[in-house]
């Protein structure tokens, strides 16, 4: 449902669509197909974030384990003292800490973690080991950071989040990355919607958990990189965090990002009123002209909202 002050409404038929076709580009990236899909449509509002709430739920995996036996005490023990920047993910609340990882130990027979000099017990902790552009040298002269992990939400909410809240708001791992105009998408993923007519309103940006790379060690699901920005540092990243799903909002990012190879697959979104909509076309029917083939809808994708176009093509098998 879509909320909003006048009430609660059934999201369009349209918006369904594109967060089912993100969801799709999700898999076929879990399947190690390599693709390209082409968006034509009449104005790009919401839709990369209809796009990416699609991706992220299509390819989110539980990572935390509550059972006796899931303490990553034993491979914490193997990180050099000193050198990773962790967060550690309660499992019997809802704070959660940020800081640099000291040393492993133990206590009174309990096994635990030294973070920025104080001690957590293994077993009621997990660790998001944070990688670049999050870095210990940020958090160097620091105590340990408490945050609040972003769940705030209880019985028919969780029915628009995959997995356990604390595993999918408190683990940081890239499923999509966006290049767009950064304030345009934080103010569309602020649209409020809700599992039913009863339930609390909560933002999209609750499940595509948008970040900035500027933003240190905040918990993310997708992040926005602006697409005027140098593409060889956005490459680098990327590489390293392994994100399924590229999402180039408008003519502008397809036209300068389609052919870097973001992620294995790749989604153009073109709004044909802009002036760079020729373009952005040229350069997508050049890469359909080096497809291996092209790749047709499923069958619910099949019904394609009046005034969208979509073409699909396989680029290559395997992962990125």
């Amino acid at each position: 449902m879509l909320c909003t002050g006048a009430g609660h409404y059934p999201i369009p038929g349209w918006a369904a669509w594109l967060s089912e076709l993100g969801a799709w580009a999700g898999n076929l990236a879990l399947d190690g197909v390599r693709g390209t899909i082409a968006l034509s449509v009449p104005a790009r509002e919401y839709a990369s974030v209809l796009l990416g709430c699609g991706v992220v739920y299509a390819t989110f995996r539980p990572q935390l384990n509550r059972s006796p036996t899931g303490s990553q005490f034993t491979k914490a023990a193997l990180l050099q003292p000193g050198r990773y920047l962790v967060r550690l993910i309660p499992t019997h609340s809802s704070t959660a800490f940020v800081g640099i990882l000291n040393e492993t130990s133990t206590k009174h027979g309990l096994e635990g973690y030294n973070v920025s000099g104080a001690w957590f017990p293994a077993d009621r902790y997990r660790i998001d080991v944070l990688q670049w552009p999050d870095g210990p040298a940020d958090f160097k002269g620091q105590t340990r950071i408490s945050e609040q992990l972003e769940i705030g939400l209880a019985g028919e909410e969780v029915a628009l989040l995959p997995g356990q809240l604390a595993d999918f708001c408190g683990f940081s791992s890239l499923h999509c990355a966006i290049v767009c105009n950064n304030a345009a998408l934080k103010r569309e993923s602020e649209m409020l919607i809700s599992a039913s007519q009863t339930a609390r309103p909560m933002p999209f940006s609750a499940l595509l958990r948008p970040r900035t790379i500027q933003e240190t060690a905040r918990q993310f699901r997708s992040v926005l990189l602006s697409t005027r920005d140098p593409l060889d540092d956005y490459r680098k990243f990327l590489a390293r965090r392994r994100a399924k799903v590229a999402i180039l909002d408008g003519a502008l990012s397809v036209s300068r990002w389609l052919t870097t190879g973001l992620a294995p697959l790749t989604i153009g979104l073109v709004e044909r009123t802009a002036p760079s909509a020729d373009i952005a076309g040229d350069v997508l029917y050049r890469d359909r002209a080096r497809s291996r083939r092209d790749l047709l809808l499923p069958p619910d994708l099949a019904r394609v909202p009046p005034g969208i176009e979509v073409l699909a093509w396989q680029t290559g098998i395997g992962a990125a």
